[in-house]
């Protein structure tokens, strides 16, 4: 006999979904499968165990420009509130490395929880509160439900990632225990039957169009190899090229340089010679992640100026110079210096100085 007569659920969707799909993750499947999700379970589940629970006592958050309001049938349970968490264009062409999904502002899924939850227990109280999400920060709003002696409990996508502030300090229970055993539970989709996710090679392709187009030149395998990484940059350049995407090739000069499969002319290679300052500009990229990537053990001014020195063979006038050129371009900061921040656009602004 369920002990509640009626129940809100307020679910940080994101946190669910993302959740569940990282625990899929393998070595050859980094960003995990798509999970499956039965939402009318879920409320089946809630209602036999708690309490009614109607669409308009559950609500669920998200950027749902990201997600599938359909999926599991959440727009037939829940409320959707459709938040637009996006960084502002300005900031994520400085912190976002790559194409691909747009970054959103951390914890924002979470306030406006906060605020649905608040609203909702100043207007139409429930008698028992449950809160979606293994995020620590949610606590604060079950120890404020609890003052106020409203009952509060937990649904954690998946108990060992949840926060232990939740687990020691209120009753919980699983996502995994409401859904079934047959094929809606929380197992994963074969990825080859249903792909969810972008392959990484379409990041790489992606990034190498807009060099191309910017630059007006052959893009140096030195760049891409700056911006993701000798080693990543050298899988994903093998990943495109056997999936006959990408062309690596050698100028007169014998700078590599990838180029996309469709450049080509009458099925062969188009080959131009890299400009002589993006060639050079793009080989000091590649140190400063070399450098990086080896660990800076004087994350200071002088520490990176000796650094670039020493790697590139520099004088110490010419060391300064580009430290000043790193630090315009928004690559290197002031402060956080123990970081690069090099990306599609700040490695532009470098090169194209």
């Amino acid at each position: 006999m369920p002990k509640y007569r009626r129940v809100a659920l307020f679910l940080d969707y994101e946190n669910l979904y993302n959740t569940l799909q990282k625990r899929s993750r393998t070595e050859t499947h980094r960003y995990g499968f798509s999970p499956h999700l039965d939402f009318k379970q879920l409320v089946e589940y809630i209602c036999k165990n708690y309490g009614g629970l109607q669409p308009r006592d559950f609500f669920a958050v998200a950027n749902f420009s990201h997600y599938d309001p359909q999926k599991g049938s959440l727009n037939q349970v829940a409320t959707l509130v459709a938040v637009d968490s996006f960084e502002p264009r300005t900031v994520r062409q400085v912190e976002q490395s790559s194409p691909g999904k747009k970054f959103v502002i951390k914890d924002y899924a979470d306030i406006r929880l906060a605020y649905e939850v608040g609203h909702h227990v100043a207007l139409q109280p429930a008698d028992l509160y449950i809160l979606g999400s293994n995020d620590k920060a949610m606590a604060a709003i079950g120890r404020a439900l609890i003052q106020v002696d409203i009952p509060a409990i937990f649904l954690l996508p998946d108990p060992e990632l949840a926060a232990v502030i939740i687990k020691e300090n209120f009753d919980w229970f699983s996502f995994d225990s409401t859904q079934s055993n047959d094929e809606t539970s929380t197992q994963f989709e074969d990825p080859e039957a249903l792909p969810q996710h972008t392959d990484p090679a379409d990041d790489l392709v992606a990034t190498i169009s807009d060099l191309r187009q910017a630059l007006s030149t052959p893009v140096p395998v030195a760049l891409i190899e700056s911006l993701y990484g000798v080693e990543h940059a050298h899988q994903l350049l093998a990943r495109a090229q056997s999936q006959g995407r990408v062309d690596l090739w050698e100028d007169e000069h014998d700078v590599a340089c990838a180029s996309l499969r469709e450049e080509r002319m009458h099925d062969l290679i188009v080959k131009h010679n890299v400009r002589a300052e993006i060639a050079e500009r793009s080989a000091l990229l590649r140190k400063i992640t070399i450098i990086l990537e080896h660990g800076l053990n004087d994350p200071t001014g002088a520490g990176w100026r000796r650094e670039l020195k020493d790697s590139a063979g520099l004088s110490s006038r010419e060391a300064k110079i580009l430290y000043a050129d790193l630090q315009q371009a928004g690559i290197l900061r002031l402060g956080n210096l123990n970081q690069v921040f090099l990306t599609t656009e700040t490695a532009l602004k470098f090169l194209q100085k």
